[in-house]
């Protein structure tokens, strides 16, 4: 019988694969994974010999610091995230450090040490899509002369400017609030920035007939705490983002308001701020991305969602594609397997930066998550987390039903989904907390040169046109009263000119905007859209996809790749003693899943204004400090004309 080492082993079964992974490096991996054969007689006395080493090399370092202060002062002030060349066994973080340990008594080749960086695997761009799908997001279960009609329908209204995954959570919310108020839930996808929803998912079956006018908003009443309890109920509801608050409203009332969840909201807010007081709270912690305040409203979203999270043929041929390039479909190769058949633990981690910083600092605030952001010391440390509960260790598995776990000597995989280009780089230059981790980049999108949409961005930053889409308040809506636009101040970040940023905002290279987004051709939004989908599914659905999966509870995206997960996949196994979830194989590292547009709105009402620079909302409170910071910028310039005007005249004088 064939025996594959890790250096040897074929990562893809298809014929025509995307990229073929190369063999590991022998310079950095050949010694940190020995032979699958290797006798154990021989490899223990090693273990215990270069255990006994490093031990003896670390006292005898410390002892020599201690002696002679050689210690440098810069050293001691670097952050471990920021450290290069000089980054040590004894200074890693301490779930990395405890992981490492663990290599080094199940691995005896291991190196205390981290190697140079290595070049991640960036995947070869999937084919483009060639055609755009125009379909109905629903079709009838039988034939529409058979079925009823509908009785009452509440109607969701797609947006033409947010992201994918923001909308897709109201979506998937207002569709959750028909399910409990027994209304048929229909959407209107037609003015998507993303196109049809036919282009990404299976259609959904309709039991009944609606009306031939029921797309129309002006004959719906807002979905509202009101409106859902009314008697006799409305026949027709609507939500959409113009009415963005109300749902909030209708969820504190339906899902938060009992006694034993009102404690529980209390005991969470109060650990929040004694974390945000403390400044102790670096990375969420395992069990932490769920609160159990959350349980009921997280199972009725993630319910739908789940069941309507059935990817179209063109997704599907995509997911297939990168699960061979990155060696998925390979048989896992377990612990007690010594022959060394088949794949090692694959990790995802999604990280999302671009245009997301004023989101992630208000929920960071509010979490009292002392990690900055950008800093992917965390992402890296939560997947160490993952893998050591992925390989035979003292720690809890990942599920409640415990599998079979992966050899220590199959080497592991770090799947990296993100949009932005440097992000690769930096896990080796900056973070170099990488080992014995293969970085290996999802395929992106073939890019074409996109004149029309760089030349709508310039007309749109030099204020000539463009028909940048709006956000409007509900002010008088479902009134008969036409809905007003709230004209604000731009925040801060708009105020001072940047001579680069119209060069940065023409491409999706330089990093994701939603800005830039839209200003793409349909087709290439549709074919960037599919690939995230495509991404998105294989980290978070457990059949077929990854191990475990690493997000932002910050972002959209990671709030709703835990829906497509699942409640039993967030909170993982529980405390045998205390109860507690002890987390499962997707984890947030900052932020908490909240069933609110903010997440301040599980506590108190949140109104909404218009963001000009982002074309969203955003939470009052995070408003007026933009606007104060907007006039303390305005003032400061006032001040320092004027005191220019004064020297003028005394030169003259």
């Amino acid at each position: 019988m064939h025996r594959r080492t890790p250096s040897s082993r074929s990562v893809s079964s298809s014929s025509q694969p995307l990229l073929p992974l190369p063999s590991h490096d022998p310079v950095h991996h050949g010694p940190r994974t020995p032979a699958p054969r290797s006798n154990p007689r021989r490899t223990r006395p090693l273990a215990l010999l270069a255990l006994v080493a490093l031990a003896t090399f670390v006292l005898l370092a410390r002892r020599s610091a201690s002696r002679d202060g050689t210690s440098s002062p810069g050293d001691s002030a670097m952050p471990a995230s920021l450290t290069t060349n000089r980054l040590s066994f004894d200074r890693l973080p301490s779930r990395i450090k405890n992981t490492a340990s663990l290599l080094l008594s199940l691995r005896p080749f291991s190196s205390p040490s981290l190697p140079p960086p290595t070049a991640p695997i960036i995947l070869a761009p999937l084919p483009r899509p060639t055609e755009i799908s125009y379909a109905e997001p629903w079709v009838y279960e039988a034939d529409p002369s058979t079925l009823p009609a509908c009785e009452r329908i509440l109607l969701f209204t797609f947006m033409p400017w947010w992201g994918f995954a923001s909308e897709y959570i109201l979506y998937a919310r207002a569709a959750a609030a028909a399910k409990n108020l027994n209304y048929t839930f229909l959407e209107d996808d037609r003015n998507w920035n993303y196109g049809r929803l036919s282009n990404y998912f299976l259609p959904r079956r309709l039991s009944c007939v609606p009306p031939s006018d029921w797309s129309d908003p002006l004959l719906a009443v807002p979905l509202s705490p009101l409106s859902a309890s009314s008697s006799p109920p409305h026949p027709r509801l609507k939500y959409s983002r113009l009415n963005l608050g109300d749902i909030d409203d209708w969820t504190r009332e339906a899902y938060l308001s009992s006694a034993a969840t009102q404690a529980a909201l209390h005991a969470l807010r109060e650990d929040d701020l004694q974390h945000r007081v403390k400044g102790d709270r670096w990375i969420l912690g395992e069990g932490e991305s769920l609160p159990e305040a959350f349980g009921e409203v997280f199972s009725d979203q993630s319910e739908w969602v789940r069941e309507n999270w059935r990817v179209a043929p063109a997704v599907r041929e995509g997911i297939e594609a990168v699960r061979r390039a990155v060696g998925l479909d390979q048989p896992r190769w377990l612990a007690a397997e010594e022959e060394g058949e088949g794949r090692g633990p694959v990790v995802a981690v999604h990280v999302r930066l671009g245009d997301k910083a004023s989101e992630y600092e208000h929920d960071a605030e509010e979490m009292g998550i002392t990690n900055s952001f950008g800093n992917l010391t965390v992402y890296i440390e939560a997947a160490h987390d993952a893998y050591r509960r992925l390989i035979p260790s003292p720690y809890p598995p990942l599920s409640p039903s415990t599998q079979a776990r992966f050899s220590p000597y199959a080497p592991p995989t770090l799947l990296l989904i993100t949009a932005e280009p440097l992000i690769p780089a930096r896990l080796r230059e900056e973070v170099r907390l990488a080992d014995p981790w293969r970085v290996v980049q999802s395929p992106g999108v073939d890019v074409e040169d996109e004149g029309e949409a760089r030349e709508r961005l310039r007309k749109e930053e030099e204020g000539k046109g463009g028909g940048r889409p709006k956000a409007y308040a509900a002010k008088g809506e479902g009134k008969g009263k036409e809905g007003k636009m709230i004209k604000l101040p731009l925040p801060p970040s708009t105020a001072s000119p940047d001579p680069n940023r119209r060069r940065r905002r023409r491409s999706l290279d330089a990093g994701y905007t939603q800005q830039s987004f839209n200003a793409l051709p349909l087709l290439s939004r549709v074919a960037h859209t599919q690939a995230f989908v495509r991404d998105l599914t294989l980290l978070a659905q457990e059949e077929g996809g990854v191990d475990a999966a690493v997000v932002s509870g910050a972002s959209n995206v990671g709030r709703l790749a835990m829906l497509i997960a699942g409640k039993d996949a967030v909170l993982g196994p529980r405390d045998a003693q205390t109860g507690r979830p002890l987390g499962g194989r997707i984890r947030s590292v900052d932020a908490h899943f909240y069933p609110t547009a903010y997440s301040s709105a599980v506590y108190i009402k949140i109104e909404d204004v218009e963001d000009l620079e982002n074309a969203a909302f955003v939470p009052e409170e995070q408003h007026r400090a933009e606007v104060e910071a907007l006039e303390k910028q305005v003032q400061g310039r006032r001040r320092r004309r004027a005191k220019g005007r004064k020297g003028g005249r005394r030169g003259r004088v």
